[in-house]
């Protein structure tokens, strides 16, 4: 009996020691540390431009609206992913950000001056007389679009060592924005009015400000503009560390496939230069 349990406890001993050297560290089997993934905010600039020709009003002998350009800026998060065991020694990655972008526009088309029958009134306002004189006016075009956008982008570093990397991906934008601001103002002459036409104005909708100097044409939301625009966007970048911290400025150009009215062969495109701040989070 006593045999017995000794030579069990001799086996127990042997397995929980075999556990215990289990559970330690092998030397022979190398360990594995999975590879950190960055976070952190972007911020940037955008030269948006808009390709489309809209006519300034119905009639065909009247000036058309050819191509805009403006200034707007994105900001958002982006998160970095490395293929591969090694971060440090990866060449590729995919990219992901989520930003809220502004692409705005403005657009404008001046007429040369042409003679225009005026009314010439008293200090009372009574009309007095009629004259032709030459008149210039502008057609003014400010579209405002700005958009909740998610970014897709596979990364590559074709020169091991070398901080450069290019990156190419597909955009999903939806639209929060999308209206217009159409204006005929009147530059010249200085003392004269547009001629208030109220049968017109409210049919068309028009509303006369700046002393009946400018005709507000349209205003609102674009018609048959969609919430949806599908980009596709191709860039290079540069990688800089600091501490913990990867600092990478860009610049990238955004290729709009998606028209933004489906009554218009209206496509916006942006040449995009910005900042990614990334923090390597290990886990």
């Amino acid at each position: 009996m006593k045999l017995r349990s000794l030579l069990a406890f001799l086996i127990l001993t042997v397995v929980l020691s075999d556990v215990g050297l289990l559970s330690q560290e092998n030397p022979l089997i190398p360990e594995y540390e999975a590879p950190p993934i960055y976070l952190g905010p972007v911020i940037g600039y955008n030269r948006s431009m808009h390709s489309v020709d809209l006519a300034s009003f119905n009639e065909a002998i009247c000036p058309r609206f050819q191509d805009g350009q403006s200034n707007g800026f994105f900001i958002g998060f982006s998160y970095e992913e490395h293929l591969g065991k090694d971060a440090k020694a990866s060449t590729s990655s995919f990219i992901f950000r989520v930003l809220y972008n502004s692409m705005p526009a403005s657009l404008e088309v001046s007429e040369n001056p042409i003679p225009s029958l005026i009314t010439v009134v008293d200090a009372n306002g009574n009309p007095v007389r009629e004259d032709v004189i030459n008149s210039s006016t502008l057609h003014t075009q400010d579209i405002t679009y700005s958009l909740v956008t998610a970014e897709v982008m596979y990364k590559i570093n074709p020169v091991p060592g070398l901080p450069l990397g290019f990156t190419v991906g597909p955009t999903f934008d939806f639209a929060m924005t999308r209206n217009q601001d159409q204006r005929y103002k009147l530059v010249q002459p200085l003392e004269a009015q547009f001629r208030y036409n109220q049968e017109v104005a409210e049919r068309e909708g028009y509303k006369y400000v700046d002393n009946d100097r400018t005709i507000i044409v349209k205003e609102g939301e674009i018609p048959n503009s969609s919430g949806f625009r599908f980009g596709i966007k191709a860039g290079m970048q540069l990688e800089l560390l600091a501490g913990a911290w990867t600092v990478v400025p860009g610049v990238a150009y955004n290729f709009g496939i998606t028209n933004l009215s489906s009554a218009e062969n209206w496509r916006v495109s942006a040449l995009q230069v910005g900042v990614d701040f990334r923090y390597a989070l290990k886990f």
